[in-house]
């Protein structure tokens, strides 16, 4: 477990200046931990109420603004019935009279006004949100926002924690023209934060706790390779050390040897969290993209696509804007192998590991020619 503390000093910042702002970062980066870890940060100063909630149970309402607000307000309920909080700080139990569309802020703003402490609320998973139920949800915000200044109580700041950034916050809801308006359900939110991604040396942090707590090493060539493999993505770094020292449960020392097994096991069984990858394939504005740099013609001359890059890179499968890439090996590969690969294909009757050079020749026998380079696809 690595602290995040550095990566949050803006986040508090903002929040200690009252703004609203977005925190994004592809899955299994470490969002909810961090957001975790400053709702403590908070509690433990006392003079702020920061509840924190998921959205994720709005998925399946889609564009029922009406089942939406019902879900959103008892998550936020039962987020509050769980926070220990004594009553006073708890939100009312009977909620204001208000019209559907308008309930969530009407709530949010009676709260405020009974609590002693000013209150901090961060929405957790609001990529669920989409189309009208995103826009009603943060016209609410922004209008409880705005109303500030005229004595309406509401949060002192909103975080809105997700994979995707501002900007694809205006693509899900349909593209609507408000976004380009100062009045627009989106013009609330201060900035965006991004969580990055793990740097080698944080690697062998994480890994040496491992060696303190268990006394088994990891050798610097060991995480080396996997800095290599994964380029820091924390999903990953932590994927390749639980298959090693969980489900292939090694002994001893790790090696790089060790690594490539480990990555080989996790391509080959494809887990719940590198076929999210490959779900993302299947839109249209995503399969472009990620084809286009497979074949090795990256579409980073395109103006038109500009949108469509900055959408995949911040589910963290490309990086780079002007000539972008698969964001690490292990996903190139991943990808090679299951979406356009098949055993017949590469004239193998079992897979093995992949070196860059079988990669390359299976490139040149589905695609006939060469615009990348071995180690670039």
């Amino acid at each position: 477990m690595l602290s995040l503390t550095p990566q949050l000093t803006r986040a508090r910042e903002l929040i200690e200046s009252d703004r609203s702002f977005v925190l994004h970062a592809p899955r299994q980066t470490g969002k909810t931990t961090a957001l975790y870890e400053l709702k403590s940060e908070l509690k433990a100063e006392g003079d702020t109420a920061t509840l924190m909630f998921s959205c994720e149970c709005a998925r399946v309402m889609r564009d029922d603004v009406d089942w939406t607000e019902s879900f959103m307000l008892e998550s936020l309920r039962e987020a509050a019935d769980v926070s220990g909080w004594p009553k006073e700080l708890l939100p009312p139990d009977s909620l204001p009279q208000a019209a559907p569309g308008s309930r969530f802020g009407a709530a949010l703003s009676e709260w405020c006004r009974r609590s002693p402490r000013r209150l901090v609320l961060i929405l957790d998973e609001v990529d669920s949100l989409s189309g009208a139920t995103m826009v009603n949800v943060f016209r609410q915000l922004r209008d409880g926002h705005n109303a500030r200044h005229e004595g309406r109580p509401f949060p002192a700041s909103v975080v809105l924690c997700g994979v995707r950034d501002v900007p694809d916050y205006w693509v899900t809801s349909g593209g609507n023209p408000d976004w380009s308006d100062p009045a627009g359900p989106f013009a609330f939110i201060t900035e965006s934060l991004r969580l990055g991604d793990f740097t080698i040396d944080q690697i062998a942090e994480l890994y040496n706790q491992h060696t303190q707590a268990t006394g088994q090493e990891f050798t610097m060539d060991a995480v080396d390779r996997v800095f290599e493999l994964t380029q820091g993505q924390p999903g990953l770094v932590n994927a390749l050390a639980d298959q090693i020292t969980y489900a292939m449960r090694k002994n001893g020392t790790i090696t790089t040897a060790h690594v490539d097994e480990a990555k080989e096991r996790l391509i080959r069984k494809r887990p719940v969290y590198l076929d999210a990858v490959m779900a993302r394939l299947h839109e249209p504005r995503v399969e472009r993209v990620i084809r286009a740099i497979l074949e090795g013609t990256p579409p980073g001359t395109d103006a038109s696509l500009d949108d469509d890059i900055s959408y995949i890179r911040n589910l963290g499968v490309i990086r780079g804007t002007r000539t972008p890439m698969i964001a690490n090996p292990m996903y190139r590969e991943f990808l090679l192998r299951h979406w356009f690969l098949s055993a017949d294909l590469l004239n193998r009757e079992q897979y093995g590991p992949f070196t860059d050079e079988e990669l390359t020749e299976a490139y040149l026998r589905i695609f006939g020619s060469s615009h990348q380079e071995s180690g670039r696809m």
